[in-house]
């Protein structure tokens, strides 16, 4: 099949979707503005084209260049990823057979900051043969919007691969490590996560605090530590490749996530993939994927003592790390295989284009 897919080239998501299609002997062009550029992780089978306009006129600027190409690749189905952006850019190419592909802010975020804005995605959904959601959340949120959208939405999460991410012995045992893994952004509300273990530690002095990831709010979290008196038993890690997360995950007894918003959570699913104990905050994509009490804990409010009290819970229990880390592998392995979301999306593709 001659996918064309249009997406951001610097997105680890559009690198496992357009690697895994031609693994599977697609024939994949890949459209990505020329700002956001592919690394050396792509496979050598994508083709790669960059777009011109950089930002966000780019997305309209782009559109006869865009048209073109489609015209010379003359692709069985075409898979835009956002359904703002290079989803408005595909409508206004007229491209066709067309899968939307929606990621998050664009259907939690972008539509409630005015009327054109929702104009603007009610247009590029309804022009689109097909939507794809990462989440069943997120296709519901996107039905409330649109009543009547009356097409049905699958379901393809960012899912897992288990022999990748998967449980090996932990290397410190002296120490209880609490780590996340995540862009340094107010969304992520990481100061709430140094709180909570500025309370736990005080308690528990082998306990420390491990943050992988980077962003602009590194100086301030790095201040906040040190007016926490905490920093000695805090480390910043900065950013790490993409085939180093199974490792520092294995090398924590806890993983948190604490975001203000998410639509999804696959960092929490590799971690549960790797039968570490999650605790989450209470978002819409933690809640499908988290079951309180079982995998996981999911704190019922922001309050630190709250995260800490969740904290000191798995700390004294390791038979209950254990369980929760055994239940969460286990609901991994059933319902978010990498490879069999690629075949849902694929089967997807062929029904809704010429070959079907």
């Amino acid at each position: 099949m001659k996918i064309l897919f249009i997406g951001a080239g610097t997105s680890n998501h559009t690198l496992r979707w357009v690697n895994s299609l031609v693994e599977r002997g697609h024939d994949v062009l890949l459209l990505t503005r020329k700002d956001q550029p592919i690394n050396n992780q792509y496979s050598n089978k994508v083709k790669v084209v960059l777009l011109h306009h950089c930002g966000g006129l780019g997305y309209y600027f782009n559109v006869r260049q865009v048209r073109k190409i489609f015209k010379q690749f003359k692709p069985d189905i075409v898979n835009a990823h956002y359904l703002t952006g290079y989803g408005t850019t595909a409508r206004l190419a007229k491209l066709k057979p067309l899968v939307l592909s929606a990621w998050g802010s664009d259907v939690f975020d972008f539509p409630n900051k005015s009327r054109i804005n929702k104009w603007l995605l009610k247009k590029n959904v309804f022009y689109a043969d097909a939507i794809a959601s990462t989440s069943f959340t997120m296709a519901n949120e996107l039905k409330k919007l649109f009543p009547n959208y009356k097409k049905s939405i699958t379901v393809t999460p960012f899912g897992i691969d288990i022999e990748k991410f998967t449980p090996y012995p932990k290397i410190d045992n002296n120490s209880i490590i609490i780590g996340i893994v995540k862009y340094l952004k107010p969304i992520y509300n990481i100061d709430l996560l140094i709180d909570a273990f500025t309370i736990i530690h005080k308690k528990f002095n082998n306990t420390k605090l491990e943050i992988y990831g980077d962003g602009p709010l590194k100086n301030e979290l790095i201040e906040q530590c040190k007016r926490n008196g905490i920093l000695d038993c805090v480390n910043f890690h900065g950013l790490i490749p993409n085939d180093s997360v199974p490792k520092v995950i294995n090398c924590m007894d806890i993983f948190v996530n604490c975001s203000l918003q998410e639509s999804f959570g696959v960092a929490v699913l590799e971690a549960m993939a790797c039968e570490k104990p999650v605790v989450v905050t209470t978002t819409p994509g933690y809640c499908e994927i988290v079951e309180d009490g079982i995998d996981g804990i999911i704190l019922k409010d922001r309050n630190p003592q709250t995260m800490a009290t969740a904290f000191e819970k798995l700390i004294v229990n390791p038979d209950l790390r254990l369980e929760y880390g055994k239940n969460g592998r286990k609901k991994v392995c059933e319902k978010y295989v990498w490879n069999d979301n690629v075949l849902t999306m694929i089967d997807l593709y062929k029904r809704i284009s010429k070959k079907g």
